[in-house]
């Protein structure tokens, strides 16, 4: 995959000094797939980690495609604006790991 190729630099990261994301009581789901397009990776998001984020299985989502994480963000905004969430609050960030940035979407 070319790296500069469907890029997306609209990424809104919310960066709070006072929130732990590697706190142990957040249930992590781990995906890295990556995608061409944007497109690809909402149609993978909503077929599998849209339906187990935020419910019994997991609160949160990590995965080195950023849009992933954002198609994520976007459709858990979505479900919150409608009111048919079951959490509070939607967040994400990223971090380098292992000389990888690895984007991470969470709920409360």
């Amino acid at each position: 995959m070319d790296e500069g190729k469907n890029t997306h630099e609209e990424l809104f990261w919310i960066k709070d000094e006072n929130r732990n994301t590697n706190r142990k009581d957040i249930r992590w789901f781990e995906e890295m797939l990556t995608f061409d397009t944007l497109r690809e990776a909402e149609e993978w998001v909503m077929s599998d980690a849209y339906n187990k984020i935020g419910g019994d299985q997991f609160d949160g989502y990590w995965t080195g495609d950023p849009k992933l994480a954002f198609a994520l963000v976007y459709n858990l905004t979505r479900l919150k604006t409608l009111g048919d969430a079951s959490f509070n609050d939607i967040y994400a960030d990223e971090e380098e790991r292992d000389g990888q940035t690895i984007f991470k979407v969470w709920v409360s």
